[in-house]
């Protein structure tokens, strides 16, 4: 989160960060889920393990998550089923 948060002071309006590893640790998800929620934020997409942050101001706020049949999203999804 504080390298997200020094990075703002360079943005502009068409800027995108690309954030790596966002579903990495909880750490990691709850600072993901703090990004999406940042006012200046307008679009996110979920990559899983990547996410891409916009800041266009005329975008309406939206979130995206895009989701591939990979088989490392198969084992990930089996281990949560598993450990609910």
């Amino acid at each position: 989160m504080r390298y997200f948060e020094q990075c703002l002071a360079c943005r502009t309006d068409q800027s995108v960060f690309v954030l790596d590893d966002i579903h990495w640790s909880a750490e990691m998800e709850k600072a993901w889920e703090a990004i999406k929620a940042h006012p200046e934020v307008m679009l996110t997409v979920d990559l899983f393990f990547m996410g891409l942050v916009f800041f266009r101001k005329n975008q309406p706020k939206q979130h995206f998550s895009l989701r591939f049949d990979h088989v490392m999203d198969k084992l990930l999804d089996r281990a949560r089923r598993l450990s609910a």
